[in-house]
């Protein structure tokens, strides 16, 4: 084929370069060039040039990566100020947090920061065992949360209750930012996933925590799920 108008061009690389790329060893590529498999075109030196896209596209597929928050272009505290702000804007509050006193409404946003801060940075983690610390931050903030929610004498299903209007604003917000983004729907969709999986297990903390609290004072919870 006709040379390109730069021998330099970057959409062309050599015969070492080729085989660097593929794995592969150089009578490989020059089979397949020889073959058709790959555009080639051969310097006015005799050395021959090989098409780095037709290269490439015989690289194996590889499932898109899911996206970090860095990625996404947030912090994690910035994530969780847009969280914070979607929960206080939501329309439908839960009535007995406002009448409670202040320092007791301060704890229980303290542990909330807690579980949004944790929970976070672990989604951020491409560090396995650094994620797995932070998970078990943010679930014994939510144990402690519900050992709390036990002491102002919720029920169980009050208490997940209050854990599920944490959660639908946290995933609405990475979904906005994700959308904002305009990032591939298949990777975004993983990171989400990995959210929903990380919400479960701290669904199920909460749970323990208020339970060890409502057996270990032997008593029954007053309030029911409104």
């Amino acid at each position: 084929m006709a040379s390109p108008a730069s021998t330099k061009d970057p959409g062309w690389v050599t015969l070492t370069e080729a085989c660097r790329l593929l794995g592969v060893s150089p009578s490989t590529v020059r089979r397949w060039g020889d073959a058709g498999l790959v555009r080639t075109y051969t310097t006015p030196g005799g050395h021959r040039r090989f098409s780095r896209a037709g290269l490439e596209a015989m690289l194996p597929s590889r499932p898109p990566a899911r996206p970090s928050l860095s990625e996404l272009g947030e912090t994690p505290n910035r994530l969780a100020r847009g969280y914070r702000k979607s929960a206080d804007d939501a329309p439908v509050h839960i009535p007995w947090v406002t009448e409670l006193d202040p320092a007791k409404r301060d704890r229980f946003r303290g542990y909330g920061r807690g579980i949004v801060t944790a929970l976070l940075a672990a989604l951020e983690s491409e560090d396995g065992s650094r994620r797995t610390e932070l998970l078990r931050t943010a679930e014994d903030a939510c144990m402690n949360y519900g050992r709390l929610a036990a002491g102002e004498s919720l029920g169980a299903s009050m208490t997940a209750d209050i854990f599920l209007r944490f959660r639908r604003p946290f995933l609405d917000e990475l979904s906005s930012i994700a959308r904002r983004r305009e990032f591939d729907a298949t990777a975004t969709s993983a990171l989400i996933a990995d959210a929903n999986a990380a919400l479960d297990g701290l669904l199920l903390a909460t749970l323990r925590g208020w339970e060890a609290a409502t057996l270990g004072a032997g008593r029954r919870p007053k309030r029911a799920a409104s």
